[in-house]
């Protein structure tokens, strides 16, 4: 049996056990009733959203390397809030959809779509079928976009909904059974390990 669960990381923590610096890290996050799982790779420091914890090691696999399965690449949905403000037309917004040249080779090339402006500024969608290093972030460096705000907002089936900044979730049965017919089709999902987040169990400890 296995666990499962998702938090909406908030910026300013990073993504590990520890860190030598003494910073904040994702498991301060998560509550003392919640069992302490690896996280599913990573967001940046700043990077908030949904980032998935289970003990679920080939689930894990499949769900961050797409050469894992024979199904279709687990997509990355991230919102991004970008200075200057863009015209929907903007060029710059195609330009994220190229590849980055990088020394281990090209990243795949992203897809991306104006969402909605604000007074000085304006938010973007970009979707991933991988994680490299900053992706997101070196795509808009590279066509001099400021970022101010970068969250990640699905993983697959996942999605953040209404899941508050710095709050947990555990995933539903239905959940599991959609991560797995999407990262390792044909495959049966596990038994899954309820966890309790009753009322009761959030403060019995």
């Amino acid at each position: 049996m296995f666990s499962y669960f998702v938090l909406n990381k908030p910026p300013g923590c990073i993504t590990g056990r520890g860190d030598p610096e003494g910073r904040s890290t994702v498991y301060d996050h998560v509550p003392a009733h919640f069992p302490p799982l690896p996280h599913v790779g990573r967001l940046d420091y700043n990077t908030e959203g949904l980032l998935l914890f289970t003990d679920d090691g080939r689930l894990a696999r499949a769900l961050l390397d797409p050469e894992q399965h024979d199904g279709p690449a687990i997509e990355k949905v991230y919102q991004v809030k970008l200075r200057p403000r863009l015209h929907p037309d903007d060029p710059r917004i195609e330009a994220l959809e190229r590849p980055l040249e990088l020394s281990e080779g090209p990243s795949r090339p992203a897809r991306a779509r104006w969402v909605m402006d604000r007074a000085r500024s304006s938010w973007i969608e970009i979707v991933l079928t991988e994680g490299r290093h900053r992706q997101v972030r070196r795509l808009c460096e590279r066509e001099d976009l400021q970022i101010v705000k970068l969250r990640r907002v699905s993983l697959g089936p996942l999605d953040l909904g209404d899941l508050r900044l710095r709050w947990c979730r555990p995933l539903t049965p239905g959940e599991q059974r959609a991560c797995y017919a999407a990262a390792l089709p044909g495959v049966e999902a596990p038994a899954l390990a309820p966890i309790d987040d009753s009322p009761a169990a959030r403060t019995a400890r």
